[in-house]
């Protein structure tokens, strides 16, 4: 059997809005993508995520000599050395993948690695300010993807191209307020610690929240176009990839979230 499709729009996420995959959308192909298939991918995707992300937290960690009491007091927490590489690959080889979805089997497992590295690094040291935060931001992340997914498949949720259009130009105003943000720490950092900051930290990592529930609900439809239009068997693993991103999104604003929440408790 050979398909042939037009990549279908909706999808706010940056990673499923590529000229090359669309072009790649439309070659003919004797097998076609899959729901089911791109679950598969997706979780393959998370075990290398984890894996990577158990390499972080070691190399982020170090044991010393003397106990001082429970929890970390006994580990010692520091960005290891190949933060900044694997940080730096890890964006490299996403901005690779957009030109080049035929090869998102090989680059989404390397970029989940390195990903996953970088946010076992960052979560031991969340972690070692307030124990317990990170299962904490897993099982939100984990409730959220439940939430939204069941929000889409009852349909009580649907996805339309306003909607996407909503979510893409929240998503560039929320990237325009973390610059501004930036710029403004390099003449007040010490405003950073500030009560209001923490305040207005929270509003708007709630609505990123919001936004990333959003972008994933619009992933879901975006991949079960791909699905019903007949997209090559390759579109799986670039649909996971998608997926992926907006997860690891999710639970980095949701860590972060839960670190103001338990700032001065």
């Amino acid at each position: 059997m050979t398909a042939t499709a037009t990549l279908p729009e909706g999808s706010g996420n940056p990673a499923l809005k590529s000229d090359a995959a669309a072009a790649l959308f439309a070659e003919p192909s004797d097998r076609s993508m899959t729901v089911a298939g791109t679950t598969f991918k997706l979780f393959v995707l998370l075990v290398a995520l984890v894996a990577g992300g158990s390499w972080g937290w070691s190399s982020a960690t170090t044991s010393v000599s003397t106990d001082l009491g429970s929890g970390y007091a006994n580990t010692t927490v520091t960005i290891p050395g190949g933060f900044w590489l694997a940080s730096f690959a890890a964006f490299g080889v996403a901005m690779f993948l957009v030109f080049n979805p035929r090869r998102a089997a090989l680059l989404a497992m390397i970029y989940a690695v390195l990903q996953g590295y970088c946010l076992g690094a960052i979560s031991a040291m969340f972690d070692a300010q307030t124990e317990g935060i990170v299962g904490a931001a897993i099982l939100s992340t984990v409730c959220v993807f439940i939430v939204s997914l069941f929000l889409y498949a009852t349909r009580i949720v649907k996805p339309t191209q306003k909607m996407a259009f909503g979510v893409t130009a929240a998503i560039g105003g929320l990237c325009l307020l973390y610059l501004f943000v930036w710029v403004l720490s390099i003449f007040n950092w010490s405003w950073l610690y500030s009560e209001q900051f923490r305040t207005v930290g929270i509003v708007v990592l709630l609505v990123s929240v919001v936004l990333a529930a959003m972008s994933l609900t619009l992933d879901f439809a975006f991949i079960e176009a791909c699905a019903d239009g007949g997209a090559p068997k390759f579109m799986e693993w670039y649909g996971a990839y998608g997926l992926l991103v907006t997860l690891i999104w999710l639970y980095v604003t949701i860590l972060r979230l839960l670190a103001l929440l338990a700032r001065n408790r």
